[in-house]
């Protein structure tokens, strides 16, 4: 069965000159779809039979060009639709609307702002990142999505590993990890033959070794005399507080509300960490540690709506993602600094940001025996095996000891 091409005009259309607007006609498998191809003419001036511009009309031939090249390009993606089996005349229509979402640059820009508005920052700006990477790498403005293919891929990680600052194999591995979740979308829209990364092997993952500080470490973070009010005191107590609620991420810290603690327990939803995650509730009792901290920040007097912590600038649109996003990485940038400055105060060798009080946690826990079903549940791990592979990264000092047990020495 095949496609079918005409022009006609749409006499019941005609504006108060008589000019009627011009359509091209798609029909496939008897079902037509209209595309306005943007000229009017005279109904005396278009010829039905030859679905052209009469010579009468003082721009015959310019407007008999336009069609041709259109006649041209809707073969073009028909040809394409039907090599992807995907065709029909509504889709030849809609490809011929957006034959510039076929250029790479166009489409990953309508794919991160989807990513956007859905609440997907994180995995937006790193999207954002690839792509910039791969403007670098062409040097061009324009790139059509088909020129990315295996060769593509081998040449791009190349160039990334030999940069000025080389990509490890763990970050060419996420990298090409979104970038291949991005082709298989343009794949599914039909932009795309096939996913160059479907018979691709993927660099091995390395596991990489978790910072944790001891429960000995977080004692002396505890004991620190540091002033009331300044952003390292209120830093350590950002600190404290995720360590002792199974390693609350900042994001979420920064969003917790006094309405999130209900019966003595905070309740919140986590926000996404990807494309692939929904987001889960977090259920945990607050412990002494932890109201101590919040009655440093007038708990009792805040309503409802009310921050827990101090973190955010309320006078900016934090309802925005994109605001909101760009003001937690700021505010953790400065947490990150001033940790910096608590673990030389404390005496503490390790290397200290917001995201080692979540990995401290969960080396605390392994070494005080709690079950891994309960380190996952705190963790909101979506698996086990997630949650063990995580755990992997602190094991060899429980390891060393067991040995050491064993053997007597």
């Amino acid at each position: 069965m095949n496609a079918t091409i005409n022009f006609e005009i749409r006499e019941q259309k005609a504006d108060a000159n008589g000019d009627c607007p011009v359509y091209l006609r798609i029909t496939y498998d008897r079902k037509p779809a209209w595309l306005s191809v943007g000229f009017k003419v005279k109904s005396t001036d278009w010829n039905s039979e030859k679905q052209k511009v009469r010579r009468s009309h003082h721009r015959f031939d310019v407007l008999n060009g336009e069609l041709l090249k259109l006649h041209s390009s809707a073969q073009d993606a028909i040809i394409e639709l039907k090599t992807l089996d995907k065709l029909n005349s509504k889709r030849v229509i809609e490809l011929l609307k957006g034959y510039d979402k076929k250029d790479f640059f166009t489409y990953s820009q309508n794919y991160i702002q989807d990513h956007i508005d859905k609440g997907s920052i994180r995995l937006a700006k790193n999207t954002k990142v690839i792509v910039n990477q791969i403007r670098e790498f062409t040097n061009r403005n324009t790139l059509p999505i088909s020129e990315i293919d295996r060769d593509f891929i081998e040449r791009f990680s190349t160039y990334l590993r030999n940069k000025d600052k080389p990509n490890s194999s763990n970050t060419i591995r996420k990298k090409f990890i979104r970038l291949s979740h991005l082709l298989k979308r343009a794949k599914k829209d039909g932009f795309l033959s096939e996913n160059p990364f479907e018979d691709y092997k993927l660099p091995s993952y390395q596991r990489p070794k978790k910072d944790a500080i001891t429960i000995e470490q977080i004692r002396d973070i505890e004991k620190l005399d540091l002033i009331e009010g300044s952003t390292k005191w209120n830093t350590r107590n950002y600190f404290l507080f995720s360590f002792y609620n199974a390693g609350i991420r900042f994001g979420d810290l920064c969003r917790l509300k006094k309405e999130n603690i209900i019966d003595s327990r905070l309740k919140y939803l986590m926000s996404k960490t990807s494309s692939n995650t929904e987001p889960k509730w977090k259920n945990i009792k607050l412990r002494k540690e932890s109201w101590d901290i919040l009655h440093l920040y007038d708990y009792e007097q805040k309503k409802e709506s009310d921050y827990l912590f101090p973190i955010l600038n309320t006078e900016k649109n934090l309802n925005d993602p994109l605001t909101f996003d760009r003001e937690k990485q700021s505010k953790n940038a400065i947490a990150n600094n001033d940790l910096k400055d608590i673990a030389k105060e404390a005496g503490i060798e390790q290397k200290l940001s917001t995201h080692i009080a979540r990995h401290s946690f969960a080396n605390y826990a392994l070494k005080q025996g709690v079950s891994l079903y309960s380190i996952s549940k705190a963790l909101a791990h979506s698996d086990l095996e997630t949650t063990q592979a995580y755990l992997n990264a602190f094991d060899e000092e429980k390891l060393d000891n067991e040995m050491d047990e064993l053997f007597g020495s």
